[in-house]
This record gives C-alpha cells, structure tokens and sequence, in this order.
C-alpha cells in the first residue's frame, strides 16, 4: 500500500512539474506574435510584350483572386531598367498570416482542371506565344524583429517612388544565421526603423534557388531620398559597430540589390 501511495505521488509530482513546465512553454510562446510567410514570384520575360501580357493577368486575374481569397495586400514591383535589361521582371510579394494560407491557395489552385478554362491558370497569350521565359517562386518567413509585413507607409503618393529589394546570401548555415542575428538582435532592423526606410518586410529564405539568404524591402520617395536615407545608415555609430563586430564579419558573399517601381494596379 506504501509502495502504491509512493508511485501515485510521484507519478502526480511529475504531471505537476510536466504541466508547469507545459505552461511556461506555453506562456512564452503566447507572448511572441504569429510571424508572417512571404511567396515571392519573379516572373522572367525576354520581351516588352510578355511584360504587358504578365501585368494585364496581375491586374484583371491573379490580383483579384488573391483579393477574393482574403489576401488584404499585394505588391508588384518592376526594376527600373527593365527596359533595356535582356532578363526583364516583374516582382509579385504576396504574405501570408500562416504557411497553412500557403498551402490552402496552392491547393485550390492545383484543383482546378488544367483542361478547362480559368483564367488563373491561363495566361498564354492568343497567338499561343509563350507568356514568359520561366517562374521563380521564393518562400520565406518574417524576421521576429518585424513578424508582420508593415501596412502603413510615410511614402508619398508619387510616380518617383522607389523600392529597394535586397538579397543577401551566406556562404553557410552558421554565417547566415548570423547575419539574421545581426538584423534583428545585433539591432540592424532597429537601426532601419529610427531612420525611417519604410521597410515593407525583413525575412528569412526558406525555400528558393539561392541559399542561405535573406530578403527584404525598403521605400524611398524618391533616388535623392534614398541616397541620403542610406549616407545617414552608413554614417551612424550603431552600424558602425555591428558592421566591424567579429561575430557578423564574411557573413554574406553575395548581395543583390534591385531597384524597382510599384505597378498602380497594386498595393502599393
């Protein structure tokens, strides 16, 4: 009977130790918000014409039926020598509350009969010419320093605008998580905020054709706006310091930066 009376109150020590621990768990993660995930579709286009065709399916098909399904904002951005650029884009940013919103959009989509006729999953022109030359889709999570995608800008509302999109990749694992350390702990995103960049989103690639890599986008009113934002960023002390710490140094071998307009059709 001791015996028995000893396992029972062990056996209840130990649920009471599991439940406390469960709960603080649980307390910690209620307190650090939901964290957003980005899908990044560059559409690639060696014509003028694949372009105009790729922005009248955003604006009359893909824009609205992301809208329909409860996708508040969407951005599509070009880079500004498309014009005369051999590989010209166009950039579609879609975020998502959850990877589950993902999964859900690419299920109803993959539902639809290919042999039928829905418009979003037809954009071949009707010379039957191709639409583009490929798709890249990139996948990536907020930085918990920004969890959700900003939805108030300071911008003004002008055709000079300007978009910065910068991917950084790492040459490994370890230094690309430092240098998302260095964005968010080591207080680069903090930085960003005091000077007001308009950053849209931070986040980390978790799925593309380049890794490790971390992208993110900033807003500027203009070239001149965005040249002085970047003067005050490299000037102040704070950058000054993490940029010469040994922790976050060869931290990225390889940095695109494209900049770029929004299309009017969008939302931004």
């Amino acid at each position: 009977m001791k015996k028995l009376i000893l396992s029972i109150t062990c056996l209840l020590a130990s649920l009471i130790i599991f439940t406390t621990i469960s709960t603080a768990q649980n307390s910690k993660n209620a307190k650090e918000p939901a964290r957003d995930y980005y899908l990044i579709q560059i559409y690639h286009c060696s014509t003028a014409k694949q372009i105009e065709n790729i922005d009248l399916y955003l604006k009359n098909t893909f824009l609205p039926y992301l809208h329909k399904n409860g996708i508040e904002k969407i951005g599509v951005f070009a880079p500004l020598d498309n014009d005369t650029a051999s590989d010209k884009r166009v950039y579609v940013w879609v975020p998502f509350k959850n990877i589950q919103k993902l999964d859900k959009l690419d299920q109803t989509i993959e539902a639809l009969d290919p042999m039928g006729n829905a418009a979003i999953i037809h954009l071949e022109p009707t010379d039957n010419s191709l639409p583009y030359t490929r798709i890249e889709k990139i996948i990536s999570k907020a930085f918990k320093f920004q969890p959700q995608y900003a939805r108030k800008s300071s911008l003004t509302k002008s055709s000079s605008r300007i978009y910065e999109y910068r991917s950084y990749e790492s040459p490994t694992e370890n230094l690309h998580l430092r240098k998302v350390h260095m964005f968010n702990e080591g207080g680069e995103v903090t930085l960003f905020e005091s000077l007001n960049f308009n950053a849209i989103f931070y986040s980390k690639v978790i799925a593309g054709s380049r890794m490790p890599n971390l992208i993110y986008m900033t807003g500027f009113n203009n070239m001149e706006d965005r040249n002085a934002h970047w003067k005050s960023f490299g000037e102040a002390p704070v950058w000054k310091k993490i940029s010469a710490a040994p922790e976050y140094l060869n931290s990225v071998n390889r940095n695109e930066t494209v900049l770029m307009s929004a299309r009017d059709y969008a939302d931004f």
